[in-house]
C-alpha cells in the first residue's frame, strides 16, 4: 500500500511513449521465443542424461501441443515477471511499469487478468490511432508509465509533503 506521500496518481504526461509500448512488444516477443527454445534445450539435455520421457512427448506432440506449450510459456512469462517486478524483461529495458491509477504495484489477480486480456485476438489493434492503452490496460484498469517521470513525481510530492509536515511542526511550536 503506498503511503500519502508515494500516491501519485497517474495522468496521461506520465505514460510510456506508444514506441517504448511496440518496443516492449518486440522485445518480450523476442524472450518469449527464447524462453521457448530453453525448454526444448531443456528437454534435450534431460535426454542426454537417460530422461527421455519429455524427448518422447515432444517428438510425437502434435502442432497444437507445441503451440499450446508456447501459449503456456507467453502467459507464464507475462504473469510471472509482472507479478513479481510490475515490470517484464523489455520494461526493465524501455524504463517503463505497470501501476494501478494510484501508482501502486497490481495485485496478482488484476496482473492476470491483465496477461488474459493480451489473448484477445484482435487486441493488438487497440493501440491503433492515438491510443496509448491497449485493452490489456483498459479492461485491467493498469498503466504503462515511464519510470523516469514516475519517479520524478513522487519525488515532488514527497518533497511538497516534507515542507507540508514543516510546517505543521513549525505551528505546533507556537
Amino acid at each position: 500500500m503506498n503511503s500519502p506521500t508515494n500516491t501519485v496518481y497517474i495522468d496521461e504526461s506520465l505514460y510510456a511513449f506508444i514506441i517504448k509500448r511496440f518496443a516492449n512488444l518486440l522485445i518480450d516477443t523476442t524472450f518469449i521465443f527464447i524462453s521457448f527454445f530453453l525448454v526444448k534445450g531443456i528437454i534435450l539435455l534431460l535426454y542426454t542424461v537417460g530422461f527421455d520421457g519429455p524427448y518422447i512427448w515432444f517428438k510425437q506432440a502434435e502442432r497444437i501441443e507445441k503451440v499450446l506449450l508456447l501459449v503456456f510459456i507467453w502467459f507464464a512469462y507475462y504473469s510471472v515477471t509482472e507479478i513479481i517486478f510490475s515490470r517484464t524483461i523489455a520494461k526493465f529495458i524501455t524504463g517503463t511499469k505497470v501501476v494501478m491509477y494510484d501508482g501502486s504495484k497490481p495485485d496478482a489477480v488484476t496482473i492476470l487478468l491483465r496477461t488474459a486480456c493480451r489473448a484477445i485476438p484482435i487486441e493488438a489493434f487497440s493501440f491503433l490511432g492515438s491510443a496509448v492503452r491497449g485493452w490489456h490496460d483498459t479492461l485491467s484498469k493498469t498503466y504503462v508509465v515511464d519510470i523516469k517521470g514516475y519517479n520524478q513525481m513522487i519525488k515532488k510530492k514527497q518533497s511538497f509533503g516534507d515542507i507540508e509536515q514543516e510546517k505543521i511542526t513549525e505551528f505546533n511550536n507556537y
